[in-house]
């Protein structure tokens, strides 16, 4: 009787760690979150496509992060990327010069019919930089360079 009693008991106990272990496991994938720092910015920027004979001029577009996404007119335009989730990689505050910088450093990608687009890019206080990138079958179609300053609000 108390031998029925013992194993009941770790059976029990098995069957709620389990449970547990299982449900840990079976969790989707966490949404990314938006980033306070950069959500709702928009940035007088200016790219420059990269081609083999060096750095193509200067032309200036308007880049949005909303709603958890980045984009720009001209890399649709141009490439055809559309808006992208980004994820946060790095988000920093540390003091330059008496001067708290704001740090944060993100990617973004997406995938269609062979296509990958991809964002890199650093946004140190009001100013950013990066680069975005079309590859296609895993080799390098188009690389542009992009560097901008907030739009202030009036």
């Amino acid at each position: 009787m108390e031998m029925t009693t013992t194993i009941k008991i770790k059976t029990a106990f098995l069957a709620i760690a389990l449970m547990f272990t299982s449900a840990a496991f079976a969790q989707k994938k966490a949404k990314p979150t938006k980033n306070l720092f950069l959500e709702g910015k928009k940035y007088n920027a200016n790219f420059y496509e990269i081609k083999a004979a060096g750095r193509g001029k200067a032309v200036p577009t308007m880049m949005f992060i909303k709603s958890g996404k980045v984009e720009a007119d001209l890399m649709y335009e141009k490439i055809s990327a559309p808006p992208m989730v980004y994820t946060v990689t790095l988000d920093s505050t540390y003091t330059e010069d008496e001067t708290e910088m704001h740090m944060v450093t993100f990617e973004a990608t997406y995938s269609e019919e062979g296509n990958d687009f991809k964002w890199e890019a650093t946004a140190i206080n009001y100013d950013i930089e990066g680069v975005v990138t079309l590859t296609k079958k895993g080799v390098e179609k188009k690389r542009f360079e992009f560097t901008g300053t907030e739009k202030v609000k009036k």
